[in-house]
């Protein structure tokens, strides 16, 4: 039996193969070019001038895309009589652009002693005008603060 291969065969495997590549990278360039927003929550933080302890809420944009951060807060745990602490300096928003500097917003370290039980399970939170929120890692902080007893 022969095989016979025409010129139409030539052009419709050529025609699958340019599709599927097409495909493909049209795939890993939208996943390229997305906005991604890295949240960080440092904790005992000195502050020079006077001395006081704060904590830190940092928001850096390491995708492709700029983004317009509306808001920070720290989101409590259940157990807690309130859900979030919003940061004032946060509500305005700002927008973050690729390889712009990271923004930076100080929680007041005097205002979280009630909160001092729950210490390990806060975390920062940070929503876009897109709807979008980001966290920062769960469980990130293993050292606990000065203001839930520790060192």
């Amino acid at each position: 039996m022969k095989l016979h291969i025409t010129l139409s065969d030539v052009t419709a495997m050529a025609a699958l193969i340019f599709g599927l590549s097409g495909l493909v990278l049209s795939i890993v360039n939208y996943l390229r070019d997305r906005a991604i927003i890295v949240v960080d929550l440092q904790w005992d933080m000195t502050v020079k001038e006077d001395g006081r302890q704060v904590g830190i809420i940092t928001i850096a944009n390491v995708g492709r895309r700029p983004v317009y951060i509306s808001h920070a807060a720290l989101r409590l745990p259940r157990e807690c009589k309130t859900s979030h602490l919003v940061m004032m300096d946060a509500v305005q928003g700002e927008r973050l652009g690729e390889g712009d500097r990271p923004k930076l917003y100080l929680v007041q370290q005097d205002i979280m002693e009630e909160y001092a039980e729950y210490w390990y399970y806060i975390r920062a939170q940070v929503s876009d005008s897109t709807g979008k929120v980001w966290y920062s890692k769960k469980h990130g902080i293993t050292k606990k603060p000065s203001w839930a007893g520790g060192p």
